[in-house]
């Protein structure tokens, strides 16, 4: 028997109609909205709260990290994304990122840089754009070409963004540190290296034709050079092209030293690798054996450019016909002293700070050894050869006439046992750079023997010099000869 519950459920005429169905819906929904606007206000009531309390907590950790100037907030580049923008930037960074990414796949270099600044206006605080961005330039975007004066200005545009980046990210050691790793790694030690450093030195050196918003086919690369040289932690002052007491050479002043054809990349790897280890918090690519390494190598490798720079220079004026030194002899002579001068102001240097290194790092002391050696070899090379350049110097002035006993002879005779104390300095070098096995000799020593061959040659190519140059021309192969290491 059905009850009357039932009867009702059963019955057609109490249940309700569409209408009341849509209207009770409607109700229904409405009411759900009414208490989720009311629990959306009250979660923002409370994180409004919250803000009030975290807000000086998150300031103080703000200005630990990013030191911003009101000069740098005054600029519209920066201040304008930030204020139009809000959070809606990192959505249109993404969207640059990948544009970028495009522009490089497609070779469109323009767009390319245009990219990587407007990544930089809209994300400015963060040192790791500015050294993903960099490093991409200096490193992957050189090498699509095959022109040496593009790859060498693609590497000055990566280090200019740097240095733009760090007017806005100032203390950031990692940022320094790629600064100093691009002019030792990519400047001084790459493949390219011969043509970087030569191509850098004449850069400087002719700073004083820089003019603002002017290209020079033969001095394209000017405006970055300047850019890059006249950071104030460089601590340089651009020398003019003449002054009362004649031609200087132009180039740049360091303190009291005239750098008058040129500066080595190393010494800006130099100060920047002490400027990243001064910084409140190290650099996080390399432990601190390592970084504290960096400094001393960075001296080591100056004094080894300046030597090659010096070689090479020598062997280019002297091996011309008499003639055809007469217009710039004295400037070029000039320059080469200006290497051997820094041979002899760096090499204690790199030594004394290799030697404070090893008591910091004792256990680092047999990884560096051969390089405080090898500076060492080169400190004596270095007199030697300035002495040789003495001697061809008096010949020339002699009209390249020579005679047993003269001021020339004097000094090629007294260049021979210098010559002799850097041979014996280099095989010093060898035996700890390479030290013998059990089995005797270190074959990798093998490689490295071509070197002292070649000072060998030079003692040789010296002595007979002094015994045929009197009777005709002599023979200067000796000072075609490479004495210095391309190992680092």
């Amino acid at each position: 028997m059905p009850t009357p519950l039932d009867s009702n459920r059963l019955d057609p005429s109490t249940a309700p109609s569409a209408t009341t169905r849509r209207v009770n819906l409607v109700a229904s929904i409405r009411s759900q909205v009414r208490r989720d606007q009311v629990l959306c206000v009250a979660i923002a009531i409370v994180l409004l709260v919250a803000i009030l309390f975290l807000q000086p907590t998150l300031n103080r950790q703000r200005s630990k990290l990013v030191q911003t100037s009101n000069k740098s907030l005054g600029n519209l580049l920066i201040t304008f994304p930030r204020l139009t923008l809000g959070g809606f930037r990192g959505i249109l960074a993404m969207a640059l990122w990948e544009n970028a990414e495009s522009d490089k796949n497609k070779r469109q270099w323009v767009p390319l840089e245009s990219d990587y600044n407007a990544i930089a206006a809209l994300e400015p605080y963060f040192g790791a754009v500015y050294i993903f961005n960099a490093w991409n330039q200096a490193y992957n975007l050189s090498a699509q070409f095959h022109a040496m004066n593009l790859k060498y200005k693609w590497v000055l545009d990566g280090q200019v963004y740097l240095y733009k980046g760090q007017k806005l990210v100032p203390n950031d050691s990692n940022m320094i540190m790629n600064e100093a790793n691009n002019f030792f790694l990519k400047l001084g030690t790459s493949f390219e290296r011969k043509y970087y450093c030569a191509r850098w030195r004449y850069d400087i050196a002719h700073l004083y034709r820089y003019v603002p918003g002017k290209v020079q086919p033969t001095l394209s690369t000017l405006a970055e050079v300047h850019y890059i040289v006249m950071q104030p932690e460089f601590h340089c002052v651009l020398l003019p092209a003449r002054d009362r007491k004649g031609p200087l050479g132009h180039g740049v002043k360091v303190g009291h030293v005239h750098y008058r054809y040129g500066l080595s990349p190393f010494y800006f790897a130099w100060v920047e690798y002490r400027r990243a280890l001064r910084q409140p918090e190290l650099p996080t690519d390399s432990g601190e054996a390592v970084l504290y390494s960096w400094p001393p190598m960075a001296l080591r490798l100056w004094c080894r450019d300046d030597l090659y720079y010096a070689q090479r220079l020598t062997w280019h004026i002297f091996s011309a016909a008499p003639g055809h030194l007469t217009p710039r002899f004295a400037a070029r002579v000039a320059n080469i002293r200006d290497c051997y001068r820094n041979v002899r102001m760096n090499a204690p240097r790199s030594i004394r700070e290799f030697r404070i290194y090893f008591h910091m790092f004792p256990s680092s002391t047999i990884l560096h050894m051969d390089h405080l050696v090898e500076v060492q070899y080169y400190q004596k090379l270095g007199l030697a050869e300035n002495m040789l350049l003495n001697a061809l110097v008096q010949w020339q002035l002699a009209g390249r006439r020579f005679h047993l006993g003269d001021a020339a002879d004097h000094d090629f005779a007294a260049a021979i046992p210098l010559f002799e104390q850097a041979s014996a300095a280099y095989k010093h070098y060898l035996n700890i750079a390479y030290p013998p096995s059990a089995y005797g000799q270190n074959p990798e020593q093998h490689s490295e023997m071509k070197y002292l061959s070649s000072l060998s040659a030079v003692i040789a190519g010296i002595e007979n010099f002094r015994r045929t140059a009197s009777a005709g021309h002599p023979s200067l192969s000796f000072l075609n000869v490479i004495t210095l290491t391309d190992s680092d």
